[in-house]
C-alpha cells in the first residue's frame, strides 16, 4: 500500500526500525497505561498502537506488538491467565481491525464518508474480542464484560483515528491567518475542557458547560478538517478521564469510566460523521469545479476550433469564388454573343449550369457553418408554396435532363400560404430534388407531390432510388454523413440533407424520411404550417434614381477590381446594356477615377492597397452621392453588415451575373 511504503521511506526504508519504533511505541503505551490509570480501568492504549503500526506495515509485525505486550505484561507482575491471553487477544484484535480497514481500502485521512463508518463499525466489532478473552480468564461478572467493552471501543475510536490521521500526512502547512485560527479554538477547547473537568463548573447562567464544549468541535468539523477533529477529540478525553479518575472512589471508578467512555465515543462518533461529510462535500466541490473547469476548457477549444473551422470554410469560399467571377463574366458574355449559334449555346449552358452547381455548394458549405454558430435568420413573408416548389423544380431541371430522369410535379389546387424566407425554402425543395436525382438511376421518375393536411403544407418528393437502410434513417439529417455503399454516396459534400432539416424546423416544420430498404427508394416529407389570408401581390417598385442622366443609353459605371480578369468580365457584361465602363485596379486609382462621379461604382472590398470599406467612406466623405455596390468573395451576414455601415447600397457576392447586375443597378436593359 501507499501508506506502507510512505512509512518505510520515511524511517531510511530500514525494516527493522519500523519494528523497532513498533515494539517501543506498544510497550510504552502498555507500561505508561499499567502506571498512569488505576487497576480495573479496563483502558489499553496498546490496542489502538498496535491497531495503527499494523494498518500502515502490514501484518509481518505482529511478532513485535506480542513480544511489547507480553513483556510489559512480565514487568506489571499479572496473573498467569493474562500475562499471555491479553497480548494474545490484543494482537489478534489489532491484526483482524487493520486486515478489515485494508480490504476495505479506507483512506487514512478520512475524507470520505464511507472510510468514516467502515472504522466505526470494523472498531465496534473487533473490540469484542479483548474483553471476551479477559471473561474467559478471570472476569467474574457479566457486567465487568461491559465495562471491558466499552473501554476497548473508546479507545480503538479515540486513539486509532488520531494515529490514522497524523500518521498518513505527518505535515501540514497554514496560513498566519489559519494559524490563528488554530490557536483560537483550541484555546477556548482547553479552557472550557479544563473549567468542566478541573475546576467542577458545570453551569454558566444556568446553561449547562456542555453545549459550549460543541462549539469548538462543531468548528473544527466545518473550518480545521478530520486531523484537528481527532486532536480535539482526544484532548477531550484525557481531561474527561482525568475528572473521572480523580473524582472516582474505588467503589466507583468503573461506573464512572464507563458513563465518560459513552459520552466520548457519542461524542467522537458524531464528529467524526460530521467532518467526514463535510469532507465528502468539499470533495465532490472541488470535482465539480474542477470538471466545470475542464468543461470550460473543452467548449472554449471547442469554440475556437468551430470559429477556426469556420473562418478557413469562408476564406476559402472567398478565394473560390474571386476566380470564378471572371469565369461566370464569361460565359454570360459568350452567351449574349453566340445566342444564335446552337451548339455553342448548348455549350454554354453546361458551363453556366456547372457553375450554378459550384456557387450552390459554396452556398451550402456557408450556410451549415452559419447554421451551427445560430447566424442564420430568416426573413419572413408569406408565399404561396406552390410558386416556390416550381421555382425549384425550373433551378433542378438540368439534373433531370442530363440523367434522363423525369420529374413529376402534382401541385395542390389550392394556394398553399406559408410564412417564410422563400429563399430558404426554394433551398429546401432544390436540395430535396437534388438529393433524389442524385441518388437515383438513369431512366427513373422522381414525384413530387403538395397538398394541404391537418393546417400544414405538406410536400413530399419520392424517388425510385437506392432507398435508405433503416439504420442510415437515424442519420440521415446529420451534417457531412452520406448513405456507406450507395454508387454515389462520394459526391457532394454531404451537407444538403442537414441544411434543409435545419430549415425546415427554421420555418417551425418537420421533415420525415422514409424508405421500404436498399433499392426500394425512398421518399422525404415535409409539414410547414399554412397561414390564412392572401399575399399582398403588388410589387415594389424599385427605387428611382433621379441623378441618372437621360441622355445617356445606360448608367455610367466604374469597375474597381484588383483582379483585372474579373473587372473585365463584368464591364464587358455592362458595356452590352449599353453602359459606359470605366476601370480601376487599386483604392487611390478609385478614388481618382470617382471625381468623374459615374453613377455606379462596383466596388471590390478586397484591394490590395485599402479595404474597399475605407474608399467606401471615403467617397462619401468627398462627396460622391452615387450608387456604391460592394463586390466581395465572403457572404456573411457581418460583411454585409459592415459594407452597409461603410456606405453601400447593395452587396453583391462574387461571382455575379447579369441577372444580380440587374437587380441592382437602375437602368439596365
Amino acid at each position: 500500500m501507499a501508506q506502507e511504503t510512505n512509512l518505510l521511506t520515511y524511517y531510511s526504508g530500514k525494516e527493522w526500525r519500523i519494528i523497532a519504533l513498533v515494539f517501543v511505541a506498544c510497550f510504552a503505551a502498555r507500561w505508561l497505561a499499567g502506571h498512569l490509570l488505576p487497576a480495573g480501568s479496563f483502558i489499553y492504549p496498546t490496542s489502538a498502537v498496535a491497531f495503527a503500526a499494523l494498518f500502515f506495515c502490514g501484518p509481518r509485525l505482529w511478532p513485535p506488538v506480542f513480544a511489547a505486550l507480553l513483556l510489559a505484561n512480565i514487568l506489571s507482575n499479572v496473573s498467569l491467565p493474562i500475562l499471555y491471553l491479553l497480548p494474545a487477544a490484543q494482537t489478534v484484535q489489532a491484526l483482524l481491525g487493520a486486515y478489515l480497514l485494508r480490504k476495505a481500502g479506507i483512506d487514512p485521512l478520512f475524507r470520505r464518508y464511507r472510510d468514516t463508518f467502515y472504522m466505526i463499525t470494523i472498531s465496534f466489532l473487533v473490540s469484542l474480542i479483548t474483553p471476551t478473552a479477559l471473561l474467559l480468564a478471570e472476569m467474574p461478572a457479566s457486567w465487568t464484560w461491559l465495562y471491558g467493552y466499552a473501554a476497548t471501543v473508546f479507545v480503538l475510536l479515540i486513539i486509532t483515528p488520531f494515529l490514522l490521521r497524523w500518521l498518513a500526512k505527518r505535515t501540514f502547512k497554514r496560513t498566519p491567518i489559519e494559524i490563528v485560527e488554530l490557536i483560537a479554538v483550541f484555546g477556548t477547547l482547553v479552557g472550557i475542557n479544563i473549567a468542566i473537568f478541573v475546576e467542577d463548573i458545570t453551569r454558566i447562567g444556568g446553561v449547562s458547560l456542555v453545549y459550549f464544549l460543541l462549539i469548538p468541535f462543531f468548528w473544527s468539523a466545518i473550518r480545521l478538517r478530520p486531523r484537528f477533529v481527532t486532536l480535539a477529540v482526544i484532548t477531550t478525553s484525557g481531561f474527561a478521564l482525568y475528572a473521572a479518575v480523580i473524582r472516582s472512589t474505588q467503589e466507583t471508578l468503573a461506573a464512572e469510566l464507563f458513563s465518560t467512555e459513552l459520552f466520548l465515543i457519542v461524542i467522537a462518533i458524531i464528529f467524526y460523521i460530521i467532518v467526514s461529510l463535510e469532507e465528502d462535500r468539499r470533495a465532490n466541490t472541488n470535482l465539480v469545479r474542477s470538471q466545470l473547469q475542464t468543461l470550460e476548457n473543452a467548449v472554449s477549444r471547442i469554440s475556437s476550433e468551430s470559429q477556426a473551422k469556420n473562418d478557413f470554410i469562408a476564406i476559402l469560399a472567398h478565394e473560390l469564388r474571386n476566380p470564378l467571377a471572371p469565369v461566370v463574366s464569361a460565359i454570360e458574355l459568350l452567351k449574349l454573343r453566340n445566342a444564335k449559334n446552337l451548339e455553342n449555346a448548348e455549350t454554354l449552358q453546361t458551363m453556366e449550369e456547372s457553375m450554378t452547381t459550384v456557387r450552390r455548394l459554396l452556398d451550402d458549405l456557408l450556410d451549415i457553418s452559419r447554421i451551427a454558430e445560430g447566424k442564420v435568420t430568416l426573413k419572413p413573408e408569406i408565399v404561396d408554396i406552390g410558386q416556390i416548389l416550381r421555382r425549384s423544380v425550373v433551378s433542378t431541371a438540368h439534373l433531370y435532363k442530363e440523367r434522363h430522369q423525369t420529374l413529376a410535379f402534382n401541385g395542390s389546387r389550392d394556394s398553399l400560404h406559408v410564412a417564410g424566407d422563400p429563399v430558404r425554402l426554394e433551398q429546401i425543395f432544390s436540395n430535396l430534388l437534388t438529393n433524389a436525382s442524385k441518388y437515383s438511376d438513369s431512366g427513373s421518375t422522381v414525384t413530387l407531390n403538395a397538398r394541404q393536411k391537418d393546417g400544414m403544407a405538406e410536400i413530399a418528393v419520392a424517388d425510385q432510388g437506392y432507398g435508405i437502410p433503416e439504420d442510415a434513417l437515424k442519420t440521415i439529417f446529420l451534417p457531412f454523413h452520406q448513405l456507406e455503399g450507395a454508387k454515389r454516396s462520394k459526391k457532394g459534400l454531404g451537407i444538403g440533407l442537414a441544411l434543409v432539416h435545419s430549415f425546415v424546423e427554421m420555418h417551425n416544420g418537420t421533415i420525415t424520411a422514409e424508405s421500404e430498404g436498399e433499392n426500394k427508394g425512398s421518399t422525404f416529407t415535409v409539414r410547414i404550417p399554412l397561414v390564412d389570408g392572401v399575399p399582398d401581390k403588388t410589387a415594389s417598385t424599385p427605387r428611382a434614381r433621379n441623378d441618372l442622366p437621360e441622355e445617356k443609353s445606360g448608367p455610367s459605371v466604374l469597375v474597381v477590381d484588383d483582379n483585372e480578369a474579373a473587372a473585365a468580365g463584368i464591364g464587358k457584361l455592362l458595356e452590352l446594356q449599353g453602359c459606359n465602363v470605366s476601370y480601376a485596379h487599386t483604392a487611390e486609382g478609385a478614388i481618382e477615377m470617382a471625381e468623374s462621379n459615374p453613377d455606379v461604382v462596383l466596388l471590390d472590398i478586397g484591394l490590395p492597397d485599402q479595404d474597399g470599406h475605407t474608399v467606401a467612406k471615403t467617397l462619401r466623405t468627398q462627396g460622391y452621392e452615387g450608387l456604391l455596390i460592394a463586390l466581395s468573395g465572403f457572404s456573411t451576414p457581418d460583411a454585409k453588415e459592415r459594407a452597409k455601415k461603410a456606405g453601400f447600397e447593395h452587396y453583391l457576392v462574387k461571382p455575379a451575373g447579369m441577372s444580380e447586375l440587374k437587380r441592382v443597378i437602375p437602368g439596365l436593359g
